[in-house]
C-alpha cells in the first residue's frame, strides 16, 4: 500500500487500532511521513472549513431570502389593508360596483351631422382613451336625439376619476330610448355620488334606476337594501 493510501486511511479512520499505532510509530520515525501527513491534514481541514462556510452562506442566503419574502408579503398585505381601510363608505361602494359601460352605440345612431366627430369619440372610447374621448364628446353640439353623448361623456369623466364632472353630464340624460336610458345614467350618477361620499344623493339616484326595468335595476335594488 502506498503512502497516500496509508495517510488517507489514517485520516479517514479506516485503520484498525493496531494498524493505527504502527502507522503513528512510523510517522514519528520518518520526517517525510510527518510532513506529508501535516500537509494532508491541513488540506482536508481547509476543505472542511470551505464546505462549512459554503453551507453557512447558503443557509444565510436562504434565511435572508425567506425574511425578504415574508417581509414583502407583510408590506403588501399592510398596503392592501391600508388602501381598503382608507376608503370612505361611498368609495367602497363605488369600487365594488363600478364597471365601464360598453359602447352600445352603432354608427347608424350618429345621424348625418357631426358623424365623423362622433365616430372619432366612440373610437377613442372603445380604445379606452377616455381623455381623448371626453375632449371629442365635449365638442359635439347638444341635440335632443343624442343624449347618449352625455351618458358616454359622463362615463369618460368617471374613468378619469372626475365624478364631480360626471354627475352634471349624467343628469342631462332624460330620455328612455335604446341609446340613452335615464335609469342607466342614474346608476352611474349614483356611483359618482358615492365616489364623492354623498350617500343620500347616491340613494336618490339609485331609486330612479330601481324604479323601471333596465340592466342595472336588480343591482340598484339590492344595493338600496344594503344601505337601509
Amino acid at each position: 500500500m502506498d503512502l497516500q493510501q496509508l495517510i488517507d486511511d489514517y485520516l479517514e479512520g479506516r485503520m484498525s487500532p493496531e494498524d493505527r499505532r504502527l502507522f503513528e510509530n512510523l510517522i514519528e520515525e520518518n520526517p517525510r511521513y510527518q510532513a506529508e501527513l501535516a500537509q494532508q491534514e491541513s488540506g482536508k481541514a481547509a476543505l472542511r472549513l470551505a464546505g462549512q462556510s459554503h453551507r453557512s452562506k447558503t443557509a444565510n442566503l436562504k434565511s435572508w431570502l425567506f425574511s425578504v419574502g415574508v417581509g414583502a408579503i407583510i408590506v403588501l398585505a399592510a398596503a392592501l389593508l391600508w388602501l381598503t381601510l382608507g376608503l370612505s363608505p361611498g368609495e367602497k361602494i363605488f369600487k365594488k360596483h363600478y364597471e365601464t359601460l360598453p359602447n352600445q352605440i352603432t354608427a347608424s345612431s350618429y345621424g348625418q351631422s357631426n358623424a365623423d366627430l362622433k365616430a372619432q369619440a366612440f373610437q377613442a372610447y372603445e380604445a379606452k382613451d377616455f381623455e381623448k374621448a371626453a375632449q371629442l364628446f365635449d365638442r359635439i353640439p347638444s341635440r335632443p336625439d343624442s343624449e347618449y353623448v352625455f351618458l358616454y361623456h359622463g362615463i369618460c369623466q368617471l374613468e378619469l376619476d372626475r365624478p364631480e364632472k360626471a354627475i352634471p353630464l349624467l343628469n342631462l340624460v332624460k330620455s328612455n330610448s335604446t341609446t340613452a336610458s335615464k335609469e342607466v345614467a342614474s346608476w352611474f350618477a349614483a356611483l359618482a355620488y358615492f365616489k364623492l361620499d354623498m350617500l343620500e344623493k347616491g340613494k336618490q339616484a339609485l331609486q330612479v334606476t330601481a324604479a323601471k326595468p333596465n340592466p342595472y335595476q336588480t343591482q340598484a335594488r339590492t344595493l338600496l337594501e344594503t344601505l337601509k
